[in-house]
């Protein structure tokens, strides 16, 4: 994300420069554009306050307006976000990236009108959100993310036919997660159905903003401390072994229930006992500390790192096949031996051995883990400091299935930002993606690569030069192609513009500036419906 930041915070001040040493007026239409693009993009690299100050001020300008500014005013406007953004960019380092780990919340509501508001307030507090109007729509996300805090409207539960409800209860039930009713009208028959259900707390419709959000980040705050005393290992800070087995229950459950991958990998410190003889227990914890801290800062949300006992740790890997399991090890090793320690004038460096093994639905917990144990033993007995998958699903008689991913977004950073994580896309072994990007909405009508027969994911900015995104939209939908599936990215706030998307046959949009764990959740759901 680093450089991405670095990236934006030159091509803005290129441009604002531009600006300054140009004689010319620039029209209100390019401003509103240029500050569009500032602010989602700004929000979405983790210049939050730049995104703000952008957003304030791009009330004040009309997209369909003719007016133009002389240099001199256009300058005086831009001035203070500019000097925003330079400040930020100063002061950020390394110690940012703490604070890149929100807190995560699932926002359930019939009402868009009602979601749309709430998710914006939530936002406002430094939470991610992810919204959904349905329980079936959720229903594939309460999978795809770990989130810390559940909020359902109360009529969803009732109307339930389908055994969501309760599924989400019990998952929120097993890994303490606040599970929170709202209600549309103040009703004690309401609220005592609702508590009756299992939720941890009932807003109704008396409940003010401020005490909504209150309560809220309590639930939240103290799930946090439930979930460190009672789950996390003191000394590592990842779970500890209390949390596998429910974990494993979970993973073979859901994800082996609708036909996903998911991986289980045992690793351990090679020659650990010698680093405790020879520099003592101390050394030999911090060099637990450290391991555990590198991999939980490369491992993503949805993974779980497990002290499994002594020098010996289990990771859980969702949407993962053994294969993919086993680069993504290799490659962690390789980054950690490349660290050294140092204990007065001498230095050392550390290797891990792991297995890894396809998580199914026919062995049990203990044999999964056994399966897992046996992978590192072949490791450690190999010689060490490599990773061996103990059974592969790689022979596959199915031929493999392209799914398309087409960035269409006038913002060069957000474009580069999206391509670079798509790439990285971790897909199950039945597919494979492809993925391209497109300045505006002629050049992707003008390329034939997403014209074929190949399913194709459409992610499209709100607002571009010329054809703007819901033009974009319109005529992908008056062409009745099914084969497109699409998803805004708008920095829109509107809620007509938003409603107006969906009602064109957006499948599902997504507000800058945005969280890339969030949008790596709902693009995997887009694809399992695409599949």
């Amino acid at each position: 994300m680093e450089k991405y930041r670095k990236k934006f915070v030159l091509n803005m001040m290129e441009k604002y420069e531009e600006i300054k040493s140009g004689n010319e007026s620039v029209p209100e239409k390019e401003l509103y554009q240029f500050l569009h693009t500032f602010k989602g993009t700004a929000g979405t690299v983790g210049y939050e306050q730049a995104a703000e100050k952008a957003e304030a001020l791009i009330t004040h300008f009309d997209l369909e307006s003719e007016r133009s500014f002389s240099n001199e005013e256009t300058i005086k406007l831009l001035e203070d976000v500019m000097d925003e953004i330079i400040e930020q960019a100063a002061i950020h380092n390394e110690e940012t990236k703490e604070t890149d780990v929100k807190r995560m919340i699932m926002l359930i509501h019939p009402n868009p009108m009602n979601l749309i508001e709430m998710k914006a307030n939530l936002e406002k507090e430094g939470y991610l959100v992810f919204a959904a109007m349905d329980l079936s729509k959720a229903h594939t996300a309460l999978y795809d993310m770990y989130p810390d805090c559940i909020i359902v409207d109360f009529h969803l539960i009732e109307t339930d036919e389908f055994g969501i409800a309760k599924e989400m209860r019990e998952k929120a039930e097993l890994q303490f997660i606040p599970l929170i009713l709202t209600d549309t009208v103040t009703s004690v028959s309401n609220r005592i159905k609702g508590y009756d259900f299992g939720a941890d707390d009932f807003l109704g419709q008396d409940v003010s903003i401020e005490e909504y959000l209150l309560r809220v980040n309590h639930k939240i705050k103290k799930r946090k401390t439930v979930v460190h005393s009672v789950l996390t290992d003191e000394l590592t800070g990842a779970f500890n072994r209390k949390f596998l087995e429910t974990q494993l229950n979970y993973m073979r459950y859901d994800f082996v229930r609708n036909g996903d991958h998911a991986s289980l990998v045992m690793f351990d410190i090679d020659h650990f006992k010698s680093i405790n003889d020879g520099f003592g227990h101390l050394i030999g914890d911090q060099v637990l500390k450290k391991l555990s801290r590198y991999i939980m800062d490369e491992k993503r949300r949805t993974d779980t790192l497990i002290r499994y006992g002594g020098e010996e740790f289990v990771l859980i890997l969702p949407d993962t096949t053994s294969s993919q399991a086993e680069k993504f090890l290799s490659r962690l090793l390789k980054g950690f031996r490349s660290k050294t320690f140092r204990v007065k004038e001498e230095t050392f460096s550390v290797t891990f051995s792991g297995g890894v093994v396809d998580i199914d639905s026919v062995s049990s917990n203990k044999e999964l883990l056994n399966q897992a144990d046996e992978a590192l033993y072949r490791a450690k007995a190999n010689g060490r400091n490599q990773v061996v998958i103990y059974e592969s699903n790689l022979v596959d008689s199915m031929p493999m299935k392209t799914i398309r991913i087409a960035v269409v977004d006038d913002d060069e950073i957000m474009r580069t930002l999206l391509t670079s994580q798509l790439q990285q896309f971790q897909p199950d072994g039945n597919y494979e993606i492809e993925v391209r990007s497109y300045r505006e909405g002629e050049s992707f009508f003008e390329d034939s690569w997403h014209q074929g027969n190949s399913s194709c994911l459409v992610l499209l900015d709100g607002i571009m030069p010329r054809m703007d995104g819901i033009e974009v939209l319109r005529k992908l939908r008056n062409e009745s192609n099914s084969r497109y599936t699409v998803m805004m990215l708008t920095g829109r706030k509107s809620e007509k513009d938003i409603v107006k998307a969906l009602e064109l046959g957006a499948d599902d949009y997504i507000t800058k500036p945005f969280s890339i764990v969030e949008l790596e959740a709902r693009i995997r759901r887009l694809i399992q419906k695409m599949m």
